[in-house]
């Protein structure tokens, strides 16, 4: 009797485990079912959906990466500044500078000025770099100095950009004005006018020609432009063919008096412009275009082509005024610094 009462307890475990464990795989069926149920069928996505499946969707565009190029890369303010003017004008300022500070007597290495400037004599026995440096020294270091080389960047420039790039050219108009300038710097020196020497000689001639160069510069391209008008100071301006006179009546009024600079380089840049724009003869003739050596080894210079505009006053010649060649942006060329 026990041995049967204690099997059906036995009995009766072993149902109740089978019905729980029944129940558990029922609950289980059951959420599986609704996870089934509840996920989407491949019927229901999207078109892309399927074709991303079955490897024919549309790829993805790989991103771009950009390589930073010289073109890219800005310039620095110097190179800004520096490639701002035409070949012939930034070479030749960077020449004044270098003449400048080789005969710096506060260097402890320089030049004295003597061996610089022109000085025939000298020049045959085989110092042939006085042929150049008396057209870019302008005096030593200072204020004066550095306002005149200025003034040459400008007016340089203003020149140099009316030759459309041409730079072969503007080198060698430039040429034969040095040439006409010491041929006329022999007549002057025979006329007894020359720098005293410390040991009581005198040099024949102007011993330095950048001042006279410069200033021939002015007159070539007054001439070339005879109706700008030119700012004087903001307080007035005068047509730019009077222009160069106004420079030479200003540096008297200062104290300079009558200044041979300006007469030399006036009458060279009047000879060159007479010469090169009105004598029927020689414009048309092949003197003032460059040779063919100079025209390969300083080839057309992009950048610089065309002329810079300027500012013209009311007046009968305003409209052929615009026409012209000009060489100043903006409201002309102040002569506060001068």
């Amino acid at each position: 009797g026990g041995s049967g009462a204690k099997m059906g307890k036995i009995a009766l475990l072993l149902a109740v485990i089978a019905s729980a464990m029944t129940s558990c795989g029922a609950l289980h069926t059951e959420g599986l079912s609704q996870r089934i149920s509840s996920a989407p069928t491949l019927a229901m996505r999207p078109s892309q959906e399927l074709l991303r499946l079955r490897g024919a969707g549309p790829k993805k565009t790989p991103l771009k990466v950009k390589v930073a190029t010289l073109k890219d890369t800005k310039k620095n303010p110097v190179e800004e500044w520096w490639f701002g003017y035409p070949c012939v004008t930034r070479w030749w300022f960077a020449l004044c500078c270098i003449t400048t500070l080789i005969s710096w007597d506060k260097l402890p290495v320089n030049l004295p000025a003597q061996s610089l400037m022109l000085y025939w004599p000298a020049i045959i026995r085989g110092g042939v770099w006085r042929m150049l440096t008396t057209f870019t020294y302008f005096g030593s270091v200072g204020h004066n100095m550095l306002m005149e080389a200025v003034f040459m960047l400008n007016y340089s420039k203003s020149m140099e950009v009316t030759y459309n790039g041409v730079r072969a050219k503007y080198m060698w108009h430039l040429i034969i004005n040095c040439v006409a300038l010491m041929t006329l710097n022999t007549l002057v020196g025979l006329l007894g006018i020359g720098m005293d020497q410390e040991d009581g000689t005198k040099v024949p001639g102007i011993p330095f020609l950048a001042q006279p160069l410069l200033y021939s510069i002015v007159w070539i391209w007054a001439r070339q432009n005879p109706e700008t008008r030119m700012s004087v100071f903001g307080f007035f301006t005068v047509p730019a063919v009077y222009f160069p006179w106004f420079l030479l009546g200003y540096h008297c009024l200062m104290g300079g008096g009558l200044n041979i600079f300006y007469l030399m380089g006036f009458a060279v840049g009047h000879i060159f412009h007479f010469l090169n724009a009105l004598h029927p003869t020689t414009k048309d003739s092949g003197l003032f275009e460059a040779p063919k050596w100079l025209a390969d080894l300083m080839p057309v210079e992009k950048g610089f082509s065309g002329t810079v505009g300027v500012e013209v006053e009311g007046g009968a010649g305003e409209e052929d005024a615009k026409k012209k060649p000009s060489a100043f942006s903006g409201k002309g060329k102040s002569l506060g610094k001068k």
